[in-house]
């Protein structure tokens, strides 16, 4: 087993992500490792039935909100470093199960923090799973974090 010294977590601002960051920032204390915080950022496909905007309105708004998530990152990271952990964000356009592995090999990560949002069934069939198309596309290990709620909702089934 190697020990990571550089751990890429993918995080999208949710709860699930934050819980997941929880355990990266854990274990960049412990290994002493870099975390590379990274957030893919997806242009919006849509536009409310109704809504006219020009090309030059909707290009500002699309600007605007990569402004947003950028800030949001960079707050992120003030947290992390705020708990000793040198920390490195990262924002990326595209989709999130492309470009975790992209930035993996950029990074050269030997551990990948996601959190899981515990779609079964139907939705994960829609939706997918980011994480499972990111485990067949990286080399290196990945924690994934179940949310607490969801881990608390299984064991009460029987």
């Amino acid at each position: 087993m190697k020990i990571p010294h550089r751990i890429l977590m993918g995080t999208d601002f949710s709860d699930y992500a934050k819980e997941a960051l929880d355990y990266a920032v854990l274990l960049a204390k412990h290994f002493g490792a870099e975390l590379y915080l990274l957030h893919v950022f997806k242009e919006p496909i849509y536009i409310p039935r109704g809504v006219k905007i020009t090309e030059p309105e909707f290009s500002d708004w699309i600007r605007s909100l990569r402004e947003g998530e950028q800030k949001s990152l960079e707050a992120l990271a003030g947290e992390v470093r705020r708990n000793g952990v040198v920390v490195h964000p990262m924002l990326k356009d595209g989709a999130a199960f492309r470009e975790i592995p992209n930035a993996v090999k950029e990074v050269s990560a030997d551990l990948i923090v996601l959190g899981t949002h515990g779609r079964t069934g139907l939705d994960r069939f829609m939706m997918g799973s980011v994480a499972e198309r990111v485990a067949r596309r990286v080399p290196c290990p990945i924690l994934l974090v179940k949310p607490k709620a969801l881990a608390e909702k299984d064991q009460e089934q029987p």
